[in-house]
Order: structure tokens, then C-alpha cells, then sequence
């Protein structure tokens, strides 16, 4: 089976981002999402799959993030690479800088979305600001295939991007 998201190596790693959250909406849902990580580390996918999706419709960033990365491995179901983008979209959305990065190689590869390097570099910006320093690597490679106009554009807007988060 061809994996394009690192999904075990994504589940670790976020099960001591959910650690983190603060209120009792996000305790809850880090319940849930601990027990679809355990169904998921069990390779119960159906099940995983099944329970980060409950809990992804509750808005609980890190589900989203897992639903997309089962969808476009197709663990669980059938392989949904657009199913799989808006999920991972709505977790990026939510600052989840693992999902930001998936969704600029999204972008960047045209996986369940057209090909959009602009959008790609968007998202790999986004990711790298939020600690994934593997980003860098995609900014490098998306940066050469874009006008120098359209990239301070691009990195404009992030700018504006970051600056209404800090508000």
C-alpha cells in the first residue's frame, strides 16, 4: 500500500500535542481522541477511523488532521484523496502545523486538489512559523518554480496571516 502521509509517525507525534489543550471541550475531545489514537496504534482502522471522525465533526483539530491522513492512506475505507484534502484543510486551518505541512504537499503535488504552488508555499510558511522545520525543504523546492512577485505575495499575505493570530 503506497502511503503519502507518514501516519504512524503523525499519531505518536500527536498524541503529545493533545496533551496540550487547555479546556474542558478539548479535554473531552482528547479523550476521544485518545481512544481512536489506541484503536489506530492497534491497526483497528475501521474502528480509528470511525472514532476520529466523530470526534473531526466536533471540530477537534488533531481528528481532522487524522481523518484526512486515513483517508489518503485509504485505512479504514477507500482511498478519498478529497476527502482526505478537506479534512487536513480544516485541521491546518486550526493551526495544526502537521496538517499545514500535508496540505502544502496537497497543494504542491495536486493530491485531492488542483496543483497550486502558490497555495503550497502558503501552507509550508504557515507550518514552518508553527515549528515544523521540515517545511523549509518545501518552501526551497516551491519557491523555484514561482515568480519572485508572486512569492513576496505569498509571504505578504502570511505575514498578514500571523499578525491576526497575534491580535
Amino acid at each position: 500500500m503506497k502511503r503519502k502521509l507518514t501516519t504512524a509517525s503523525a499519531a505518536w507525534l500527536l498524541a503529545g500535542a493533545a496533551a496540550a489543550s487547555p479546556t474542558i471541550e478539548h479535554e473531552v475531545g482528547r479523550a476521544a481522541y485518545d481512544n481512536a489514537l489506541q484503536a489506530y496504534m492497534c491497526v483497528n482502522y475501521e474502528k480509528a477511523l470511525h472514532l476520529f471522525l466523530e470526534n473531526a465533526q466536533k471540530g477537534h483539530a488533531l481528528s481532522q488532521y487524522m481523518v484526512g491522513v486515513m483517508l489518503s492512506d485509504g485505512q479504514g475505507q477507500e482511498e478519498d484523496d478529497r476527502q482526505a484534502f478537506e479534512w487536513i484543510r480544516r485541521a491546518a486551518q486550526q493551526e495544526v502545523a502537521d496538517a499545514q505541512f500535508a496540505l502544502a504537499g496537497m497543494y504542491q503535488k495536486g493530491e485531492g486538489v488542483e496543483r497550486d504552488d502558490a497555495q503550497a508555499l502558503y501552507w509550508y510558511e504557515l507550518a514552518l512559523r508553527g515549528g515544523y522545520r521540515l517545511a523549509k525543504d518545501g518552501i526551497d523546492s516551491v519557491v523555484a518554480t514561482l515568480a519572485p512577485e508572486r512569492v513576496a505575495e505569498v509571504r505578504r499575505l502570511v505575514a498578514e496571516q500571523l499578525a491576526q493570530r497575534a491580535r
